[in-house]
């Protein structure tokens, strides 16, 4: 058994996994702002409202690093039946996460669902954070035809260019726009291929950038796309566009340092146990990043109520909103591994 341990642990890419912990980590990080009165307040010209909108701008990498990660992991994917058995996991971990939301709904918030409404509201992707969920689905069903494109593309001049194009069409411009329409936008929806294609050409080409031009370069793209936003928003409430949505430049640039920073970071040296705990975690982050919206809403909605965006509160809410939600995902994940073993049966058999 230990030996058999060991292999999985060999075959784990930790790189990878600490990738989908920060991932996750930020996630919550960035629903603390959403859960707060950030987007409510007026922006002053002070060091603390510049501090919390570069923060929030360095949060945003969460939804992009986990879509490079899926280009990264799943770029060799290719059309068969097996494959589409892979979307299982998820949706019974989306759907286990729901039946914990309504649970929580009824018993602690006293509020009645009919069997109508649960099923509307599963298939309508309109519970907590689901809007991941909707997209992932039709991005996983997608995966095999995008490899097409990808790896049959002869060359990595090739390669650049289908990334560049995809850039111009999805993140310059929320760069370009701010005033008037320079670039086409109408294909800024389709945003996650951009992310996907990233990640192959990162897993296929790995990055070498030495650790200290790594860091400053990262933080100089933070200190740049948080100004910007400083100074956007600054008299206003904060505002929220294409220039630092998901698609944009800013947060494919600061998503894909902290990626080829990662990944060129050596495990070898790691503490084993640590290495476990990065793991599982990891593991634990689809879980995690749907359950967290049940406990953000007894966070901020029914324990604190009414929270002040500010660090204290960061600290107070936002380490014990991750602890709970490893805590709820575990349920998840044992939950679902008794499903699993049904499941390898028949996929064994197809």
């Amino acid at each position: 058994m230990k030996g058999n341990q060991n292999n999985s642990m060999k075959k784990r890419n930790v790189n990878i996994d600490l990738i989908k912990c920060i991932a996750v980590f930020s996630v919550v990080s960035v629903h603390f702002f959403l859960n707060t009165n950030f987007y409510d307040i007026t922006i002053k010209n002070s060091f603390e409202h510049y501090i919390l909108i570069f923060f929030r701008t360095l949060f945003m990498i969460c939804v992009p690093l986990f879509m490079i990660v899926t280009g990264y992991l799943m770029k060799n994917k290719e059309l068969n039946k097996k494959y589409y058995f892979g979307i299982l996991r998820v949706l019974i971990f989306y759907f286990i996460s729901d039946i914990i939301y309504f649970v929580y709904h009824h018993f602690y918030l006293k509020e009645v669902f009919n069997i109508k409404f649960m099923v509307k509201s599963i298939l309508n992707y309109t519970i907590g954070y689901s809007w991941y969920i909707e997209m992932y689905i039709g991005l996983f069903l997608l995966i095999p035809f995008f490899n097409l494109i990808y790896n049959n593309l002869k060359t990595k001049k090739q390669k650049q260019i289908l990334i560049l194009s995809m850039l111009l069409l999805t993140s310059f411009p929320g760069l370009f726009n701010f005033k008037y329409i320079l670039l086409p936008d109408f294909w800024i929806p389709i945003y996650p291929l951009t992310y996907y294609f990233i990640g192959c050409y990162l897993n296929e080409f790995p990055v070498k950038m030495k650790k200290t031009i790594n860091l400053l370069t990262l933080f100089f793209v933070l200190l740049i796309s948080s100004l910007i936003n400083f100074y956007l928003s600054k008299g206003n409430v904060f505002v929220w566009g294409v220039h630092n949505d998901w698609p944009s430049i800013f947060n494919v640039a600061t998503s894909v340092l902290v990626i080829i920073f990662i990944t060129n970071f050596n495990f070898d040296k790691v503490n084993k146990k640590l290495k476990k705990i990065i793991t599982k975690i990891s593991e634990l982050s689809l879980g995690m990043y749907l359950t967290s919206n049940i406990v953000d809403d007894y966070f901020y909605n029914h324990y604190y109520h009414d929270v002040n965006c500010s660090f204290i509160n960061y600290l107070k809410i936002v380490p014990v909103v991750i602890i709970i939600s490893i805590f709820l995902s575990s349920i998840i994940n044992i939950i679902y591994k008794l499903f699993n073993n049904y499941i390898a049966k028949i996929r064994e058999k197809v």
